[in-house]
């Protein structure tokens, strides 16, 4: 998935600008009804934030923006007690939140939910420039879960030991594509026809309401994984071809749902069989091929670093060297003598 980086905002610039507009007053919170809302400075795109504190431990996030430029920020993110709940509307995005279960390298596309918790980690996000992006994010700590006073027998297993105190490492589980009954409850979130003690109680109704299709959600996907999901042997050579297409395509790789189209899968299989066979996403793979042919480019004194990092995807040789010095524990520069 290689990045336009012209002009790319990273986090130090990121920073300023949000500085710059809040000593402006330009990105100050605005109470409106049961919401707080944020506009996004100006300088750097176009939208806003509105934040819904629902019942205490529970609150509803809800992010509309555009970005005149590429973005690549890297901060350390806590989240410690609470799980969140994502459903992506528009736009696609790549995180990658080292050392984390599961998915510590992903897109985040459009269509998608996931659910995690990001005890404590350091996340690196991209997104790309003029791209609108929608998504609805539910917060719940989970004493607010535990209040509910329930046996988690059929809880999916994840969340099983989150709540009961028996698990407390971060992960992040992509789910589905957002089923019917998500879709109608995600539209009458954003256009909920009430103000005020109304609106907040309609609000939380549906957040719990999408919390527990969620959790269905993961729970059945949890079983089937666990029992009655196979592979075909024609769809383990779909997944294997799909792992050659990436070998010879590391400058430029096709997207998740490219990727699945040109080997005959849906992206759900795809990426469910990497991890089974494989034991890796499809990013994390691609990241591996990514980082071993550099390793190889590095021994030929006739190729600079700049263009290793273009021959394996990456038109920034700055992100180069900060991606081979996380998988590798060195610069290409320290690794080359």
């Amino acid at each position: 998935m290689p990045l336009d980086i012209a002009r790319t905002i990273a986090q130090t610039e990121y920073d300023a600008l949000w500085d710059e507009a809040d000593e402006c007053g330009e990105v100050s919170w605005q109470y409106n009804d049961i919401e707080l809302r944020q506009t996004i400075p100006k300088h750097l795109g176009q939208g806003e934030t509105r934040i819904i504190d629902l019942h205490p431990g529970l609150s509803i996030s809800i992010t509309m923006c555009q970005y005149w430029r590429p973005l690549h920020l890297d901060y350390h993110c806590i989240g410690e007690g609470v799980l969140l709940s994502n459903f992506y509307l528009a736009g696609d995005r790549r995180i990658i939140n080292p050392g984390i279960e599961l998915e510590e390298d992903r897109a985040e596309t459009r269509g998608e939910t996931c659910l995690c918790y990001i005890k404590e980690a350091r996340s690196i996000e991209y997104f790309p420039a003029e791209q609108p992006l929608k998504d609805v994010s539910i917060q719940i700590n989970l004493e607010r879960l535990r209040s509910f006073g329930m046996t988690w027998d059929n809880a999916p297993s994840l969340v099983q030991l989150l709540i009961e105190g028996k698990s407390a490492q971060s992960f992040h589980q992509t789910l589905h594509k957002s089923t019917p009954a998500i879709q109608q409850a995600l539209q009458q979130i954003l256009n909920c026809p009430y103000q005020g003690s109304f609106k907040r109680m309609y609000l939380e109704s549906k957040a719990l309401e999408l919390l527990v299709l969620q959790f269905h959600q993961l729970f059945r996907k949890e079983k089937l994984s666990s029992s009655t999901l196979s592979f075909r042997p024609r769809d383990v050579e779909k997944l294997h071809l799909a792992k050659a297409i990436l070998q010879r395509t590391l400058e430029h790789p096709p997207s998740l749902l490219e990727l699945a189209r040109l080997v005959g899968l849906n992206d759900f299989k795809l990426k469910h069989g990497f991890r089974h066979l494989f034991g890796t996403t499809v990013f994390g793979y691609l990241q591996t091929c990514r980082m071993q042919q550099a390793q190889q480019l590095l021994g030929d004194r006739n190729l600079s670093i700049a263009e290793v990092a273009h021959c394996v995807g990456y038109a920034s040789p700055s992100q180069f060297c900060h991606a081979f010095k996380r998988h590798v524990g060195m610069t290409p520069s320290n690794y080359r003598h």
